[in-house]
């Protein structure tokens, strides 16, 4: 068997000349000078022993073996390129690293199902999960520490692309043994007098509440506060009072206790979007970790037709 003495280079720069009809753009696609660009082609010639190009002052066209190797080059460049990427993506599901940076009710509600699904498909990535505050996780992604994030702020800043997911309603919580536990929904009047229990006010989710109780000519106090919703959670389970809370959060382990019941008048929201450094381009990877994410908050969004309770 002849050996087959040619050169990547060489069939790139001849299915450019081929393409372009003409030395002196092809060598700008290639970003080589025109002398070089003939070596190559020369060199291919020599190697092939057949004239591939009719050269001319004015113009280049291919000759009848030129038209014939034409087809068979372009082949084996599109087999070779198709091969290295699937090396790349083998090299990134073995030794690859994913970090994400979400709010905490995402991280234990959505996040799990999508992560499982996504290492079913890379089983030697390794996953990084911050589940921060709303402000921690714009942080992350801003400083290149995760390589996107689940938030509901980010919108606003110029540095973030922020793509919607999902609008998720604030819910009222209460035990299963208070008085409105049984109520499909409750206007916020109603909550005059009850003890409210509330996270930090260094929360944005804090910060959004106490932006509309202001607005309410009677609203319910704050008597027990938490750093963390999960901490907000425990004093909700022990009867301490209600909580008003995104309804990702009341995740199915709350509510054997704990019951959630749709606010009005009025109800109000957050949209949790995907959150990117803006112009980030995503590996393959990560692409498919976060279109699996999509999935799933569409998932949600679907089911949500049936009753909060």
């Amino acid at each position: 068997m002849a050996r087959i003495n040619l050169e990547l280079n060489e069939l790139q720069a001849f299915l450019a000349v081929a393409e372009k009809s003409s030395f002196k753009a092809a060598a700008e696609t290639l970003y080589l000078s025109q002398p070089a660009l003939s070596r190559r082609i020369e060199k291919l010639e020599q190697s092939l022993q057949v004239r591939l190009l009719e050269r001319t002052t004015r113009s280049v066209r291919l000759t009848e073996e030129g038209e014939h190797f034409r087809l068979h080059a372009q082949n084996v460049v599109d087999e070779l390129e198709q091969a290295m990427r699937g090396l790349g993506e083998r090299a990134v599901r073995r030794n690859g690293l994913v970090s994400i940076a979400t709010i905490p009710s995402a991280a234990q509600h959505l996040l799990p199902a999508a992560l499982a699904d996504f290492a079913d498909d890379y089983p030697g990535m390794c996953l990084r999960v911050f589940d921060e505050g709303a402000q921690e996780v714009l942080n992350q992604v801003l400083e290149g520490k995760a390589d996107f994030g689940i938030n509901f702020i980010g919108g606003e800043d110029p540095g973030i692309d922020f793509q919607p997911m999902l609008t998720e309603r604030y819910v009222l919580v209460v035990r299963r043994d208070h008085a409105l536990s049984h109520r499909q929904s409750v206007a916020w009047e109603e909550l005059t007098g009850e003890r409210l229990i509330a996270v930090s006010q260094r929360s944005g989710n804090r910060l959004l509440l106490d932006h509309h109780l202001a607005n309410l000519p009677k609203r319910p106090r704050v008597h027990y506060e938490a750093s963390h919703l999960h901490g907000a959670y425990g004093m909700a389970m022990a009867g301490l009072g209600v909580m008003i809370v995104p309804e990702l959060s009341l995740t199915p382990a709350y509510t054997p206790i704990l019951a959630g019941i749709s606010l009005e008048d009025p109800q109000i929201s957050r949209t949790i979007g995907l959150i990117t450094r803006s112009g980030y381009k995503p590996n393959p990877a990560v692409e498919r970790l976060i279109q699996k994410i999509r999935q799933q908050f569409s998932r949600y969004g679907e089911s949500r037709s049936r009753p909060v309770d």
